[in-house]
């Protein structure tokens, strides 16, 4: 019996950890939900395709803070994604979540780093596309393996966005 009560009492415990985080989540994403408007699903002239490339979508964060996730608009939430460099901009496609566009005029930098929130890899193994939207600068954080694909996405990026990638 006592094993019983005990198994419940930390059952309860896990039930109402998992609760609170989810709760905190949602809390955090509609405080930054009213900081900005929902980014473009779809670029609004996207021109013709440059480079497309397998990507892992790590997360987008804040330019000033890149230990600091965007919650807002589902994409805090890291999975696998296609990445289209267009003329007009960049399409990510990512599995299982919203599409997100960023165009070339709103980029404002492209970085390779080795950290982003909770992902370390190799030195230079993550691509940041920093951008903004209302006032508000972003880095979408991506991870490309294949080597050839890297380095044909960060020259499709440099052309539309004018920048050398650092």
């Amino acid at each position: 019996m006592q094993k019983f009560i005990v198994a419940i009492i930390a059952a309860a415990l896990v039930i109402f950890f998992v609760l609170t985080a989810i709760r905190a989540w949602r809390s955090r994403s509609s405080k930054q939900e009213a900081s900005f408007s929902q980014p473009p699903m779809a670029l609004s002239s996207a021109g013709r395709e440059l480079t497309t490339v397998q990507a892992a979508y790590v997360a987008t964060t804040y330019a000033v803070n890149h230990l600091e996730r965007v919650s807002a608009y589902g994409l805090g939430i890291r999975g696998s994604a296609q990445a289209i460099v267009f003329e007009g901009g960049v399409q990510l496609i990512r599995k299982g979540e919203r599409p997100l566009a960023i165009d070339k005029i709103a980029i404002t930098g492209i970085t390779t780093n080795q950290v982003a929130i909770d992902r370390v890899t190799e030195s230079k193994g993550l691509i940041a596309i920093d951008w903004q939207q209302d006032g508000l600068q972003f880095s979408t954080h991506l991870r490309v393996v294949d080597t050839d694909e890297r380095v044909r996405f960060i020259a499709a990026l440099e052309t539309i966005s004018n920048r050398k990638a650092n």
